[in-house]
C-alpha cells in the first residue's frame, strides 16, 4: 500500500505543470538565448541610411509587446538610423541602453563569445541575422529574408555544452 500511496504521490508531482508558463521569464540556467530581428519598414526616400516608415515606427513598439515578459539581458543593435529606432522602445520599455555592434565586422562566433549565458535581442538586417543563425548551427539552411519580409526573425538558444536549435520564426504584430 506504501508503495501505492508513493506511485500514485509521484505521478501526481510530474503531472503538475511546474514549469514557467507562456510569457513568463525563465532563468536561463546557462543556456545562451539570441533573437535574431530584423529592422523594421525603413523609408525608400533617404539614401542608404533611412529612417523608419510610419508603419515602422508601429512596428518597433509591438516589440516591446513581444517580450514584456521576457528576460532580456542586452538589447544589441548596428549602427543604421531603422535598427536602432527598431530596438530603442523594446530597450526603453527594460530601462536599457542599445548597444551598438558593427554589423561588417561581428561574427556570430564573437556574439556567442561575448554574450554566453545571456538572452539578447540583436536587431539587424535581412542578410545578417540568417547568416548568425546559420553560423550558430554551423549549418546553411536559412536564406536571406525577402526585401519585403520585416515578420521574420529567428530564435537560437545555445547549451553550455555548444548545442544549438535555431529556428525562423514569424509574427505579423500589424493589424489590417
Amino acid at each position: 500500500m506504501k508503495k501505492l500511496l508513493l506511485l500514485v504521490a509521484l505521478l501526481s508531482l510530474f503531472s503538475c505543470n511546474t514549469g514557467p508558463k507562456h510569457g513568463e521569464p525563465v532563468d536561463n540556467q546557462g543556456i545562451t538565448t539570441f533573437y535574431f530581428i530584423r529592422h523594421a519598414e525603413k523609408r525608400t526616400d533617404q539614401g542608404s541610411d533611412p529612417e523608419l516608415t510610419e508603419e515602422g515606427k508601429q512596428r518597433a513598439e509591438e516589440w516591446v509587446n513581444y517580450f514584456y515578459l521576457k528576460n532580456v539581458d542586452h538589447i544589441i543593435s548596428s549602427d543604421y538610423k531603422r535598427t536602432k529606432a527598431t530596438a530603442a522602445p523594446v530597450a526603453a520599455a527594460h530601462d536599457m541602453e542599445v548597444e551598438i555592434y558593427d554589423v561588417r565586422t561581428v561574427k556570430a562566433m564573437d556574439l556567442l563569445k561575448k554574450y554566453r549565458g545571456k538572452t539578447v535581442a540583436l536587431f539587424g538586417h535581412s542578410n545578417t541575422i540568417n547568416a548568425y543563425t546559420n553560423e550558430l548551427q554551423n549549418d546553411s539552411i536559412y536564406n536571406a529574408l525577402d526585401e519585403k519580409d520585416y515578420e521574420s526573425y529567428f530564435y537560437v538558444r545555445i547549451s553550455d555544452a555548444g548545442k544549438s536549435s535555431g529556428v525562423k520564426e514569424s509574427m505579423d504584430f500589424m493589424e489590417d
